[in-house]
């Protein structure tokens, strides 16, 4: 019994999410009430809201108290948070992992070295002056990472954008493990350096060949220090938390 409403709720939630994904409830507009689903959809209350509590966890509407269940436009956030879960649960190696890195990052900087404001451009700049300068692991390793997301803002395409914030947790770790295997690159390769000067230059393609070597000499740093002569077609990037 159980089972059969589990599965009946889920037949809910497809339903009503198809129908927001389509605009037949838009934005910023209340669904029917709890009574007029069930009537509708033949169902019991306990499986709308069961559907609905699903819907809410997606980030596609959310329960305002005494009004009902408002569809809201969170679709970055639905999307990155989607990504980010098949990311880390999906089956994909690291070699997938870091080609699909060099992708995503090579376009991000062929895009800002064509729209990059002056404001952004100072913050790129003020992440690399910081990251010379500081001592402290933990505060370099946020410092590459505000580098890098800084680019993709200024890139301006908010599919990139949301796909790189996707791909941060799993980022976060390859910085970890470059910076405590590897040492703080930036003093002594000067690769943000370099990006930066040729986006500033508006030096398309210059950038991209710079962070292909930036992720390439990245990921070599990465696998030494995680296991020497791995197969990486075969070791998933979800196992980096079990080598710990």
């Amino acid at each position: 019994m159980v089972s059969r409403r589990v599965n009946l709720s889920e037949q809910i939630q497809q339903e009503l999410q198809e129908r927001i994904l389509t605009n037949q409830y838009k934005i910023n507009e209340y669904l029917p009430s709890e009574a007029a689903l069930c009537e509708e959809l033949g169902v019991s209350r306990t499986t709308v809201r069961d559907a609905i509590s699903a819907l809410v966890e997606k980030g596609l509407v959310k329960r305002q108290q005494g009004k009902g269940i408002l569809v809201i436009d969170n679709t970055d956030s639905v999307f990155t948070h989607s990504l980010r879960n098949m990311m880390l649960l999906g089956n994909y190696t690291i070699r997938e992992f870091f080609e699909t890195r060099e992708m995503i990052e090579c376009q991000m900087v062929y895009f800002a070295s064509k729209r990059a404001s002056e404001q952004q451009l100072q913050e790129m700049y003020h992440c690399i002056e910081e990251m010379e300068a500081t001592k402290d692991k933990d505060r370099y390793v946020s410092l590459d990472m505000d580098f890098h997301f800084r680019i993709a803002q200024a890139s301006a395409n908010k599919l990139l954008i949301a796909v790189y914030e996707a791909m941060q947790p799993m980022l976060k770790e390859v910085v970890d493990w470059v910076v405590e295997n590897g040492g703080k690159v930036e003093p002594t390769m000067k690769f943000h350096t370099k990006i930066y000067e040729c986006i500033k230059n508006h030096d398309s393609d210059g950038a991209k060949k710079i962070t292909l070597e930036h992720d390439q000499v990245s990921a070599k740093m990465f696998l030494d220090g995680i296991k020497n002569g791995m197969d990486l077609d075969s070791f998933q990037f979800r196992q980096i938390w079990e080598t710990k």
